[in-house]
């Protein structure tokens, strides 16, 4: 195995972080301590060192990666970037310990959202600022990894990187495929950029709406503020929302072909297609419950069902919580069921959502029909196309081997939140929300909404133990299992 390319990439990713942390460093100049952008300057300065040190150590090193240097550098980056991304919150004091500052990190390079930090309104514009950057970071970089995981697998229509290397074929192999990171790279701004300038118009504030635009695109879920309800009160704003959060949830391929000429590239897609339909389903559905449980009007129970709908199938992760007519919060059981249900099948393949992603879901229950088929005629030979592609054995196998991790993962880490002391339903709900990278939808309210039983009140105040099994709950969920628990296989060592 050779670590130079490994190295490589991860020097050239710290020194991109290194960066962008001059941006919020410049947002904080204004702060009467000044603490918080010489944390900035700070944690820039070590930070370049070291990653310029990896560049230059490995500058003559060959730089091509197989499929064991692919995950491994996949896991080295979700794990050690977030050291780095942490070291503003910490020395900025915007949390008191270490390991706060990596949870916050990692949730926000895992795009996952969730937060340690009970006093935004506090914090400085740098650190507000630093969070949805990092989230937008995070979301591209999963984009490319994505990319990488779906031609180790073989999975069909999923790849943007693969379409725009092969555009650029007149090219060196190490030009296409910087050609087509940089590719990617431009649609995803102009995206981040058209979502900032249209809550901005819509009527936010410009600054918040410069963090929103980060967090909504990477479906990463960081709010500006610890309540985040006065953003929603503006229709305009829900639906810029829900279009950008739908954006980040849909396949970027798909995106890259419509900038590229292809107009008709969504609707060709059979994932694209079933997304809408369970986006309509759901929403659906979404409403009958809201409309049997609540006494909230029926406008009111269209935006709530659309919106918690379009955040949750996008596993960003934002929440409106249902209000009635008395002025109280209303979370019925089943919406919340709900909710928890669709958070599992996630997005698009090769979007920045998380879940279990919806093409894997698709090709199950195919699988479930085709076996319901054989019980009615058992000698029948039933093919799988998923689209025009042909299903093989290899592509359900895989479908079938995350979507069994998933769901033992759920268990297992339900099972070690509890035993930090957490009661069943907020070890199951911090689990699912984690894994499923949407770890900002979960919140006291809706868990439970007795006062006098609330056993999970903020992420901050969890304990030690819980932290640590949900910054591990946030990566394996991220990176999809397989890239992390592989590199655990002797086997795989031995090749």
């Amino acid at each position: 195995m050779i670590l130079a390319p490994v190295l490589t990439i991860l020097g050239w990713s710290l020194t991109l972080l290194s960066a962008l942390m001059l941006i919020p460093s410049i947002f904080a100049l204004g702060d009467v301590s000044g603490n918080v952008s010489a944390a900035f300057f700070a944690s820039a300065i070590v930070t370049v060192f070291l990653g310029g040190g990896l560049i230059f150590a490995n500058r003559m090193e060959a730089t091509t990666l197989d499929r064991r240097e692919t995950f491994l550098t996949a896991t080295i980056i979700w794990v050690v970037i977030p050291i780095f991304a942490a070291l503003p919150f910490y020395l900025g004091n915007a949390v008191s310990s270490p390991l706060d500052a990596y949870f916050e990190a990692i949730s926000g390079f895992t795009t996952n959202g969730a937060s340690v930090i009970d006093n935004l309104g506090e914090q400085s514009r740098g650190i507000i600022l630093w969070r949805a950057l990092i989230q937008w970071l995070g979301g591209f970089a999963i984009i490319l990894f994505v990319s990488a995981l779906a031609s180790e697998f073989g999975v069909p229509g999923s790849n943007p990187l693969n379409q725009a290397i092969a555009k650029s074929t007149r090219r060196r192999l190490s030009r296409r495929i910087r050609y087509a990171v940089v590719s990617i790279l431009k649609i995803y701004t102009i995206l981040t950029f058209v979502c900032i300038v249209l809550l901005w118009l819509s009527g936010m504030e410009a600054f918040n709406a410069l963090c929103y635009g980060f967090s909504t695109l990477s479906t990463g879920g960081f709010t500006v503020s610890n309540d985040g309800l006065e953003v929603f009160g503006n229709r305009m704003t829900e639906t810029v929302l829900i279009i950008f959060m739908i954006i980040g949830a849909v396949n970027f391929s798909l995106h890259w072909a419509f900038f590229n000429g292809d107009r008709s590239s969504y609707f060709k897609n059979p994932e694209y297609r079933y997304f809408l339909f369970i986006l309509v389903f759901c929403s659906l559905i979404m409403f009958f419950l809201m409309k049997a449980n609540t006494d909230i009007s029926i406008v009111q129970i269209i935006r709530y069902s659309i919106f918690n709908t379009v955040s949750a199938l996008s596993t960003t992760g934002y929440t409106m919580a249902p209000i009635s007519e008395n002025g109280t919060y209303i979370w019925p059981a089943s919406i919340l069921l709900l909710i928890m249900f669709i958070m599992c099948i996630g997005g698009s393949t090769g979007s920045t959502s998380g879940g279990i992603k919806l093409m894997r879901v698709i090709l199950l229950l195919k699988q479930g029909a085709k076996e319901i088929k054989r019980l009615s005629f058992p000698s029948a030979i039933i093919p799988l196309k998923y689209g025009s592609v042909q299903i093989t054995r290899e592509l359900l196998l895989s479908a079938w081997g995350f979507f069994t991790l998933f769901c033992l993962a759920i268990i297992v880490i339900s099972l070690g939140l509890s035993f930090t002391g957490l009661d069943f339903r907020s070890s199951l709900a911090l689990s699912i929300s984690n894994l499923a990278s949407a770890g900002s939808s979960v919140s006291s309210i809706m868990i439970d909404l007795d006062p006098n039983n609330v056993n999970f009140t903020t992420y901050g105040a969890l304990p030690i133990a819980a932290k640590v099994l949900l910054c591990f709950a946030m990566l394996i969920g991220r990176l999809e299992f397989f890239a992390v628990f592989t590199l655990l296989n002797p086997a795989f060592w031995r090749r």
